[in-house]
Order: structure tokens, then sequence, then C-alpha cells
């Protein structure tokens, strides 16, 4: 399996929708709600020209995406890593994680959230290096875990 990556642009923006969608499904329908599922055309737009989104590629088809924003002091945030669900548990997750830890050696701290029910993400985010910092109320319905790398 070919695996690489790929910055979006605006051209992807409805493909990189489908995707998260595909991806993010399952955690809507349990959680009643996803930050990234369902986003906006002109809510992609924006994070395609102010932030860095990657196509997740399998001979040309994109098979996922990350999202990242970089913020003060050289830490990072991961918005979106996603999968779609039959690329899920092949070695993917970590292949992008370490592409964008490369991508970004500057990086200082990476940090990202995941719904707190999501026990195969969190499992994968600690197998990776990440720490869980903090718990936070989302909204009346999702609560969050907040996971931090120092580098």
């Amino acid at each position: 399996m070919s695996i690489y990556f790929e910055l979006a642009n605006e051209n992807d923006t409805n493909k990189i929708i489908n995707v998260q969608n595909q991806s993010f499904y399952d955690d809507y329908i349990k959680y009643g709600e996803c930050p990234a599922y369902n986003e906006t055309e002109q809510a992609m737009l924006n994070h395609i020209q102010e932030a860095r989104v990657y196509k997740i590629l399998r001979d040309k088809e994109i098979i996922g995406d990350i999202i990242i924003r970089k913020r003060e002091n050289n830490n990072f945030y991961l918005r979106v890593l996603s999968v779609i669900p039959e690329f899920q548990n092949l070695g993917v997750g970590q292949m992008a994680l370490k592409f964008i830890e490369n991508e970004f050696p500057e990086a200082s701290e990476w940090e990202l959230i995941t719904p707190f029910k999501s026990y195969r993400n969190h499992h994968f985010y600690e197998k990776m290096g990440y720490v869980k910092i903090e718990e936070y109320r989302h909204s009346d319905i999702l609560t969050m875990y907040r996971y931090k790398k120092k580098c």
C-alpha cells in the first residue's frame, strides 16, 4: 500500500469534506455531534487558505486528511487527522503523524482534541507519545480530551 501526502488546494474542498464525513460519521452518530463532521464549504476553504491542509492519498485517491494550525512559540494544533473507515487500523494514522512531525521539525509541542469515549483514539495517540492533559465540556452533549506531545 503506497500512501503519500500532498498539500490540499481549493479544488479539493468538497472531496475533503466527504472524507471527513466518512471518517467521523460513527462519532457523529455516537455523540450527536462531532467538530469535524459536516463542515461547510466555506469553513474548509478557510482551513485550506489559513492553515496547512494535507491530503492523505493512495493511488491518487484521497483517503484522509490532516489539518494543522501553527500557534505561538512553535506550538502546533492538529485540528484534524481523518482516515476513511476502510483504511483505518492499517497504520495510515501512524504514517500521518510521522509525516507531520518530519514536516515541522521546529515544533516544540503538538496539541489535539478527541471525544472522551473514543477509546481507540486515546490508545492510538498515547501510543504515539501524546499525554492527556485535560477533559472539558465541548457542548451539552460532548466532552473532549485534550492531548499534548512535547517534542
